[in-house]
Parts: C-alpha cells; structure tokens; sequence
C-alpha cells in the first residue's frame, strides 16, 4: 500500500511540473508575441528559444513542435532564414498541428530572405491555395510577397496580376491605404511588362484615384499621387497626370512638408505644363522647383527643372531667355559631371541659336552634343540620328543662306526632349512584416 501511495504522488508532482511548464511556455510565447508586433525582434527571439528549450522538457511532444515552429519564424525575422528554415521543416516532419497555410507562408519567407526568389514563389503560391476563405488577410499580405518576389525573377505580368488582386483583397478588409498601394504597384509593373493594354492600365489608376479620396495620412496621399501621375504621363493622359500632381501638392500645405517633396512636385507639375503646352503656365514651377534645388545644393535636379524652364521660354520664342537658362542648366549639369544632362543642354542651346540666326554657334553645339552624347551610356541610334540631322539641317541651311521661320518647325524632334527631365522622388515601398505568429 505505501509503495502504492508513493507511485501515485511521483505522479502527481511529475503532472504539477508539466503544468507549471506549460504554463511558463503559453507565457513566453504570448510575451515574444508581443514583442514582435513591438518590433523588439531579438527579444521575441529569446523568449522562443526559452519556450523550446523548456518544452523539451515535456512528455508530450505536441508543444515542443508548436514551440519549434515559432522558433523557426522568429530566426528568419531576425535574419537567420537557414535556420528557420530548418526549424520549420523539422516542426512538420515531426507532425507539428501548423496549419499547411501558415508553414508554406514561411517556408516561403525563409526562401525570400535567403535570396532564392523562385522557390519562394513556389510556396507563396501553395500558402495562398492552402488558406482559407474567412483568412482573406494572410492571403492578402501572401499575394503582396508573391508580387515582389515575381518582380525579382523577371515575371512582371504575373506581378502585375498578383498585385491587383492584393489590392481587390484589401478593398474587402476596408484597408484603404494597403489597397491602393498594391493597385499602384499593379499599374506600375503593367506598364513596365508592355503586356497589357491601355484601357486595362488607365482603369488600374482610376481606381488608385478613387481609392485616394479614402487616405486620410496626408504624407502617403503626396506620394501616392504623385506616383500615379507619373504613370498617368508615362500613358500619355497629361490632363490626369496634372491634376494628381495639383493634389499631391495640395498636400504639402502647412509647416510639415520638406522643401525636396515641394521641389520635385513643382518640377513635375511644371514639366506636365510644358507637354500640355501651357508654357505661361509652367515657367513658375520650373523657376521655384530650381531656386529650391539650388537652396538643397542639388544642382543636377536644378539642371532638369532650368532645361525645362529653357524649354518652355523657347516654345514661347522668347530665345534670348531660353538661351540663358539652357546655359545655367548646362553649367549645372558640368558641376557635377553628369553627361546626359550636358548633351542635353547642348542640343538645345543648338536648336536656339539656330533659331536666333546663329548658325556658326548652332552648328557648335550640335557637335558638342554629339560629342558628348558619344561619352555617355545612351545607345539609341534614334537619338543619335536625331542630333545629327539637325546639325545636317543647320549645315544645309547656312550653305543656302536661309533663315529658319519658326523653331519647332525647322528642327523636328524639338519637343523629344519634354519628358527627359521628368523626375521621380518618392519612393513608396510597400512592406509587409512577413512572419506568422501561431498562437500555443
């Protein structure tokens, strides 16, 4: 009898313990959850490790699965993806209750980070087709990390697919801000992949535009904005393109705005104007943009807005001026080496003196930009050839002792150079925290 008294108590106090450890697990594993969302990543990390170990412990091995699944996304969000990778394929192997979802979800993640982007396509992939309906969020933020990782290997129709639908997944969740981020990053990689049609790009950025009015954070509003109005120019709808530019600069009103942002918007805005041909009109922004790059010290970005500014003065015919500027931008662009800019400038400063009855001057330049041109990483024959033909119009002109009428008709390709000096800023990265966190 007392042996049997004595069995029965080693017993209970073998259960008291294992409660105990368990209890300390659920414990660590809700506090290093908390530490993730804090993004405090080395604590949630020991906290893990504690939890493993303790559950090593345990006679029921469940747990110590459960235990090792968190370990392993815990290291690839530090930045350990091969041992993560490796808890986690040990955790499934040994029957772990994680959903298949959730372990393709960072197996790919662990893939992600270790730089081998097919294979994490591969279970992004299988992770959304294992998820639920009611888990419209992970497949969401699933979808975003496909994209990404579809952009890497090269596949951006696929990027481009799988972005929209991020976005569509979003618009159900009522998460306006991630919808329109990823609907942007869909008409963006559109237009980049050449593989869809106009009509399907525009009606992407309609719905960015429409999804706009819901964001309420006046900084991503500016550079949401100012994104789709550059994607509205590179589809040629200037008149969207304008009023995405006014809105973003709308969102600069106010103390907390930087001088940079104001620049670059006003530098778009004004190179917007000159491609509606509202010359009038743009000469404030170009001036403004370049009078605050100056400020910033940031003379090649003042090169592109005083080009433009040169542009529009000689679209008006005020030649004088536009040869002035031509000249800054082309100092400017000499100050800090930049070539493309210098070519630029020259065959400009050509086009101008040819039209103020320069031809010694015009001819000069033209050969300065092809010289220049040579030097630099351009490799457009189209370019090239159109350099040459005005220096050869320039040359046939003065054999024949003719004076040219009217600028832009006597040197086609004139207006070519518009868009050159579009310049974009903001860079809106789209960031998911990648790792799942399975409650024990």
């Amino acid at each position: 009898m007392a042996s049997t008294m004595v069995s029965s108590s080693v017993k209970d106090d073998s259960f008291n313990q294992e409660l105990l450890i368990q209890t300390e697990i659920q414990s660590l594993s809700k506090s290093a959850a908390q530490s993730f969302d804090n993004d405090d990543i080395s604590q949630a990390l020991r906290m893990f490790k504690t939890a493993f170990l303790l559950s090593c412990k345990l006679t029921e091995k469940q747990t110590q699965k459960a235990c090792l699944f968190n370990l392993g996304a815990a290291y690839i969000s530090a930045g350990k993806p091969q041992k993560g990778l490796k808890c986690l394929l040990k955790s499934k192997a040994e029957g772990s209750e994680a959903t298949d979802a959730s372990l393709y979800f960072n197996i790919a993640a662990a893939y992600d980070e270790m730089k081998e982007p097919t294979k994490a396509v591969k279970f992004y992939e299988k992770a959304i087709k294992s998820y639920g309906l009611s888990e419209i969020n992970n497949i969401a933020d699933a979808l975003i990390k496909l994209s990404y990782c579809s952009v890497v290997t090269g596949n951006l129709p696929s990027a481009a697919h799988t972005f929209k639908l991020a976005g569509q997944a979003y618009q159900k969740l009522k998460k306006t801000d991630d919808a329109v981020m990823a609907m942007r990053e869909a008409a963006n990689y559109m237009i980049q992949s050449q593989k869809f049609s106009k009509l399907e790009v525009l009606s992407t950025l309609n719905i960015c535009v429409q999804l706009c009015a819901g964001v309420t954070d006046k900084s991503l509003l500016g550079k949401l904005y100012n994104h789709i109005g550059l994607h509205y120019a590179e589809m040629k709808c200037f008149g969207q393109a304008r009023q995405c530019f006014a809105e973003s600069l709308d969102t600069c009103k106010g103390t907390s705005f930087s001088i940079r942002k104001k620049a670059v918007l006003l530098q778009n805005l004004g190179a917007i104007d000159n491609a509606l041909g509202q010359y009038e009109t743009s000469l404030r922004c170009h001036a403004e943009a370049a009078d605050m790059y100056g400020t910033l010290g940031e003379r090649h970005a003042q090169g592109q807005c005083l080009c433009n500014l040169a542009f529009a003065y000689s679209q008006l015919k005020n030649y004088n001026m536009a040869e002035f500027y031509y000249q800054q931008a082309l100092c400017a662009f000499s100050d800090v080496g930049e070539i493309h800019g210098q070519w630029q400038a020259c065959e400009g400063l050509g086009a101008i003196h040819f039209c103020l009855g320069n031809k010694d001057q015009a001819i000069s330049y033209y050969k300065q930009a092809l010289s220049l041109f040579g030097k630099s990483k351009e490799t457009s024959d189209i370019l090239r050839e159109r350099i040459l033909g005005k220096l050869v119009h320039v040359i046939e002109q003065k054999a024949m002792h003719q004076h040219p009428v009217s600028c832009g008709k006597s040197i086609p390709g004139t207006k070519a150079a518009i868009f050159v000096f579009f310049f974009t800023y903001f860079k809106a990265k789209f960031y998911k925290k990648t790792i799942w966190k399975k409650n024990i």
